[in-house]
């Protein structure tokens, strides 16, 4: 089956809420303001009550209760909302469906990390609205969780290679499917109506070198990818202590093993990133700090 026929035959259970699509199309418009926002939020009484009950949540820290959409909006800016609208609606999208050996909560873990460290080397790197790569870094791997939705018979063969970061994944892929996670994961965001840059950054993230469009968000969302893989790889402490390896490397001097293990990155990625190595702990450190919060915040609601 080919991709296009994937998502078209899948179209309404792949398809975000109308007023999500409406926020990031008023997201581009210059003269949009706040009460723009908020009126087309409120069409939609139940994103409403989601969107409110996560902007009180202790992720925000808001100093009290935000009751209203429109001082929502006021208090965590245009670019945040739009940033949690589509995480929200990503999650919700997939809450629920049957996996066949994989664990939703396992991809989200590893996404919501991916995003934050994205976020973080882009802000390094002087990216204007960093927060786009977010975006890109929670749903760099959103084809796998089409292919284990809705093609069961994936899964069974290529269940323990996408559990083991295999290599060879995404040939493995192309072999049996005709393509890969990555190309069907750009398609899925094309189909959301993101922007091409966001959309490349899911479908090149493992062939992200020499790109004329998306170049640098591409290479940012690879090395978050990396990053994080380099992190889960870490030895765990000893034996009975508890260990989250996404919180372990909040201390900048605990950075160096995983500086270690990404000795193998080409020098050409991190120039198309426009950030180096150097900027790696301290990403560690804010995404580490923020990832419970920010995982509670999409996923445990």
């Amino acid at each position: 089956m080919q991709i296009e026929q994937l998502i078209r035959d899948n179209a309404d259970l792949l398809s975000l809420p109308e007023v999500c699509l409406q926020i990031q199309l008023l997201a581009d418009d210059p003269e949009a303001g706040r009460e723009d926002f908020a009126h087309i939020i409120i069409q939609d009484p139940a994103f409403t009550a989601q969107l409110l009950k996560r902007v009180n949540s202790a992720a925000y820290g808001l100093p009290s209760r935000v009751d209203t959409v429109s001082r929502a909006v006021g208090l965590v800016g245009i670019n945040e909302l739009r940033k949690l609208a589509l995480a929200m609606a990503a999650v919700e999208v997939f809450r629920g469906q049957p996996l066949q050996g994989y664990d939703m909560l396992t991809f989200w873990r590893h996404g919501v990390f991916v995003a934050l460290v994205a976020q973080g080397l882009a802000r390094q790197a002087g990216v204007l609205h960093a927060e786009r790569l977010f975006i890109a870094g929670l749903l760099h791997d959103i084809g796998h969780l089409v292919m284990f939705t809705r093609m069961p018979h994936a899964c069974v063969r290529l269940g323990p290679a996408v559990l083991a970061h295999a290599e060879d994944l995404c040939e493995q892929e192309r072999a049996l499917l005709g393509w890969d996670h990555a190309a069907l994961g750009g398609a899925l965001l094309r189909h959301w109506q993101l922007p091409e840059e966001l959309c490349l950054a899911a479908a090149c993230h493992h062939a992200p070198l020499g790109l004329e469009q998306g170049a640098r968000e591409t290479a940012l969302v690879a090395l978050a990818n990396q990053v994080a893989h380099a992190v889960e790889q870490q030895p765990g402490p000893a034996a009975g202590a508890e260990h989250d390896p996404y919180t372990r490397f909040i201390e900048i001097e605990d950075a160096a093993p995983v500086l270690a293990a990404l000795g193998h990155v080409p020098r050409e990625l991190w120039r198309q990133a426009g950030v180096g190595p150097a900027a790696v702990p301290g990403c560690l450190q804010q995404a580490g700090g923020e990832f419970d919060a920010l995982l509670e915040l999409l996923y445990g609601f």
